[in-house]
């Protein structure tokens, strides 16, 4: 635990910016020393056992749910091949980006019985941007692979659109 101690001074107006500077002090201070974020703070960890069971819940759900539950998927999808490709595990990000596309072709599938088009759009275009960052970011031997699913996903993106706006 560290503890600041603070003389007890006079203010004035010259003295303004030195007050502003010592409150960014603190600001910093109180971050730093902060103790570290649990994984319970709303981080959440992808892996293989959490998308095999979101993957069959999108399976069993009814028509009306199962789009949000493969965008849900594909964002998720789309998370861990970024951390794949970030740690140079390329070929396991291929096989990723590979079943991301599976799921945005299921989940085009299922638009027109959707209920949550809106929160669906909205997940898609977050995983839109992350792709988009992923394409700028991926080596030559990956590149072929994002660009791909970045195109599956606009396509999907594109459609789910024309429905929301017809209606």
């Amino acid at each position: 635990m560290h503890v600041i101690v603070f003389r007890k001074m006079k203010w004035t107006r010259a003295r303004s910016g030195m007050r502003a500077a010592l409150a960014c002090t603190v600001l910093v201070g109180s971050i730093a020393f902060a103790p570290p974020a649990q994984a319970s703070s709303g981080v959440e960890v992808i892996d293989a056992h959490m998308l095999t069971e979101l993957e069959q819940h999108a399976l069993t759900a009814n028509a009306r749910e199962q789009a949000f539950l493969y965008a849900d998927l594909a964002d998720k999808l789309s998370v861990l091949a970024g951390k794949q490709l970030a740690d140079g595990e390329v070929d396991e990000a291929e096989a990723t980006l590979e079943r991301m596309e599976d799921c945005t072709a299921k989940m085009e599938s299922n638009f027109q019985q959707s209920k949550s088009l809106k929160k669906t759009e909205l997940l898609l275009h977050m995983t839109n941007r992350r792709l988009s960052d992923m394409v700028r970011a991926a080596g030559m031997d990956a590149k072929p692979h994002v660009q791909s699913a970045l195109k599956r996903l606009n396509a999907a993106q594109t459609s789910l659109l024309a429905i929301i706006f017809a209606k």
